[in-house]
């Protein structure tokens, strides 16, 4: 069961039964396209694919859609670490890999990894992470440590800044307010110099609300 004590709970919550079940057609459908100008299919799923390696990590998995149409080949190792475990079966459904590896854990707190990986992707994870900004990107400290030397991490988040549209404004209200998301402080450049404290190269753009992020070659000091 979701533990409501876990730091990232707030924004891990919402995903019951009932959500994860409209959630593809809502969010990566409707939401994505006409609330944040970002469609699922033509910019974020190639975002996906683009870095998958044959042995990946996908953090916040939701409904498992991305693990489901990246056309991943049986022979890619892939494992899955969410705080929700009702994610984690249904990446387990997704990919139709009733033996996938799946880690429970709150990555918040100190992750229970034990190997490395070319690539880990978190896709709409930040902006459900509870802020302020720093506590959020202590995750992107911790995942270099399970990076192989050539990998990346990667990944999408909604931001809080910029303009939107009437639709992204009721959204982002009431998801502020919920506490579903806590992403008011949530801007490019913010994010962009975090990750550039612990990874020599990082690369952003922004698709509407959205922020692409990819960073490589950790940096140990």
């Amino acid at each position: 069961m979701l533990k409501p004590t876990s730091p990232g709970a707030d924004g891990a919550w919402m995903y019951n039964r009932v959500m994860l079940a409209v959630y593809d057609i809502w969010v990566l459908g409707v939401v994505n396209t006409y609330a944040w100008h970002c469609p699922t299919k033509t910019m974020q799923l190639p975002f996906f694919k683009k870095h998958l390696s044959s042995r990946h990590l996908d953090i916040g998995p939701g409904t498992g859609y991305y693990l489901a149409n990246a056309g991943i080949p049986a022979t890619t190792s892939v494992s899955v670490l969410d705080l929700n475990p009702n994610c984690l079966e249904d990446a387990k459904a997704a990919l139709a890999r009733p033996d996938l590896p799946t880690f429970l854990a709150d990555v918040l707190e100190p992750l229970p990894l034990e190997e490395k990986y070319g690539s880990i992707s978190t896709f709409y994870l930040i902006h459900c992470l509870p802020g302020p900004l720093e506590r959020k990107m202590v995750l992107y400290k911790n995942l270099k440590h399970h990076l192989e030397e050539d990998g990346v991490v990667y990944g999408t988040t909604i931001l809080g800044t910029g303009v939107f549209n009437w639709f992204g404004k009721i959204i982002m209200h009431f998801l502020n307010k919920g506490r579903v998301f806590d992403n008011r402080g949530d801007g490019e450049v913010g994010i962009r110099e975090a990750l550039k404290k612990d990874y020599k190269v990082v690369k952003t753009e922004v698709v509407g609300n959205i922020m692409f992020f990819e960073a490589s070659q950790p940096i140990f000091q």
